[in-house]
């Protein structure tokens, strides 16, 4: 028998072993009618029982964020640390907002989007018709930024399979959405890379998530904020079989706010070496992350650090 659709539900997730999930899930969900306003304030208060619980986790942050500003003193860095456990807690809470959102009752309810502003869209209008990459990296913003893209164009969004079937199952339904014009926006899994390459030499887009720890076959170690990072030189590869664009999106959380930036396409990419494309989308994020920088997954082990040695 064929393995269901991730979009599908099962009677197995109603077993025991995922009841975990299921009361985290409905803790979102009572999150989910609280006022706007209220939802951010209990997003800090998550994520600052986060910063305490999670020890190790906050080594973890505590070492990234020391690689990245080693100019920064003691008391900034601490300062930074709680900011970014802070930032996680909201996360959740825009899970919640993408799941249950005014949004999810049709494309005219848009009390969410009174709080969200775009700039750049003239850079997504300037490749219409054509394939495009939407490359994200990965801020606690990430929800956000698939929502708000969705209200201006159709695209795909790429993602990992995730090993919990339930998990998965859910992370598919919350970034399952409907584009300003109606479409159902559906995600597509990463290792389907015929489908993907098929979609680009259509015109469409895809959203992917380029920037985490790679290790496996044809990675390239390339710096990132001075240290090798273990990198996935495969968005290079896809926009050349595509014969796409690549439009870098970073997405900003200001108080309540939002503010999607959609930069311009990249010109002349790939030009056929990895390491040195790679180094260019590097030097990218490492900019927008210094300008935001308590809002970039630092709880993410980067650059392969080891536990108990490295933090």
């Amino acid at each position: 028998m064929s393995n269901p659709h991730p979009d599908t539900f099962r009677l197995s997730f109603l077993c025991p072993r995922y009841w975990g999930i299921w009361i985290g899930y409905g803790l979102l969900r009572l999150i989910g009618w609280l006022p706007y306003q209220t939802k951010f304030r209990v997003g800090k208060t998550i994520g600052r029982l986060l910063y305490r619980v999670a020890p190790s986790r906050r080594r973890l942050v505590r070492k990234n964020l020391t690689i990245a500003f080693p100019e920064k003193t003691d008391n900034d860095l601490a300062s930074l640390v709680k900011e970014h456990f802070e930032s996680l807690g909201i996360s959740l809470i825009e899970t919640s907002i993408n799941l249950w959102g005014d949004h999810r009752k049709g494309p005219n309810n848009n009390q969410t989007g009174t709080h969200q502003h775009y700039k750049g869209l003239e850079n997504l209008e300037k490749v219409a018709g054509q394939g495009v990459l939407l490359l994200v990296p990965h801020f606690t913003t990430l929800e956000t930024t698939g929502l708000m893209l969705s209200k201006i164009t159709q695209f795909r969004p790429i993602y990992r399979k995730h090993d919990n079937a339930l998990m998965e199952y859910l992370i598919t339904k919350s970034r399952t959405l409907t584009s300003g014009e109606g479409d159902t926006v559906k995600p597509l899994m990463n290792t389907d890379t015929r489908a993907m390459i098929k979609a680009l030499k259509a015109g469409e887009a895809m959203m992917i998530l380029p920037d985490q720890r790679y290790r496996a076959k044809g990675k390239v170690d390339v710096p990132f904020f001075g240290r090798p990072a273990p990198s996935n030189p495969g968005i290079c590869k896809l926009a050349k079989l595509g014969n796409a664009k690549v439009l870098p999106v970073f997405t900003r959380r200001i108080g309540t706010d939002y503010e999607l930036n959609i930069l311009p396409g990249l010109e002349n990419f790939p030009t056929g070496d990895d390491y040195q494309d790679v180094l260019r989308l590097h030097a990218l994020y490492e900019a927008e992350i210094r300008e935001n920088p308590a809002q970039y997954l630092w709880s993410h082990n980067r650059w392969s650090l080891k536990k108990g040695k490295d933090f």
